[in-house]
């Protein structure tokens, strides 16, 4: 119940943000910020249980207790630490990224309406390739794959699609460590594997989800929203993609 009104209310705040003139990366940063701050304050709550352990005693009981407590809240100081570590991380400049071609700054990116099935199978062919490196899954759904792919590279500009792959490419090289990350947490045969959750992270496609994220957030909120009724499962993974949770 909580997570899903968190990530409406994170959706809101960052449109409030956007719509003041922030750019993603700051705002992504303090999105984090706040979220380690409420991992932080869990983190000193459960400190204070340790205090309910009976003073004094040193039966397995309360051995157990303690050492559950100290478990727990080392976890918590993890969780806030990594929150703010790796959204510092994403709103670094990907120094390894093609640039963008040159145009007119006040010249607005040219949206396209449909994307060829050409581009979806170029795309999906260098998605999958980087996909099973770190993964060595080949069980995807193909179809949903080349489905999810028309709408997701909407949220690429016309200027763009050509060179798109490259930039693919160039990305998770840059991002290695975080998408093996990624993968290994919530990717087929993770700690926290739950397909039924959140698909996306059993699919190749899931790489260019990640590009976008870090590159169009809002854009791709958009186009997904309008034409993929699953909207939670954006909302998970940008969750598991951004902080880990």
């Amino acid at each position: 119940m909580h997570q899903e009104a968190a990530a409406q209310a994170q959706r809101r705040v960052a449109g409030l943000l956007e719509a003041a003139g922030a750019a993603p990366a700051e705002i992504q940063r303090l999105i984090a910020v706040i979220q380690a701050g409420a991992v932080e304050a869990a983190h000193a709550e459960a400190i204070e249980q340790e205090a309910d352990a009976s003073p004094g005693r040193s039966d397995p009981f309360d051995a157990g207790w303690r050492g559950a407590v100290e478990a727990v809240t080392g976890r918590l100081t993890h969780i806030a630490d990594r929150t703010v570590r790796q959204a510092q991380a994403a709103a670094e400049p990907a120094q390894t990224l093609p640039p963008a071609p040159s145009r007119n700054p006040r010249q607005p990116p040219t949206m396209v309406a449909t994307v060829g099935e050409e581009q979806v199978l170029r795309v999906l062919e260098a998605a999958e390739r980087i996909f099973v490196s770190p993964t060595g899954h080949t069980h995807f759904d193909r179809d949903l794959s080349e489905e999810l792919l028309t709408v997701v590279l909407k949220a690429v500009s016309a200027e763009q699609q050509d060179g798109y792959v490259s930039r693919l490419e160039a990305f998770a090289e840059d991002k290695r460590e975080r998408l093996a990350q990624l993968y290994a947490l919530y990717g087929p045969g993770g700690r926290f594997e739950n397909r039924d959750l959140c698909y996306l992270t059993h699919q190749p496609e899931s790489l260019v989800v990640c590009e976008r994220l870090d590159t169009v957030p809002r854009w791709l909120d958009a186009v997904w929203n309008e034409e993929i009724d699953t909207e939670l499962v954006l909302d998970r993974f940008t969750q598991h993609w951004r902080f880990g949770i």
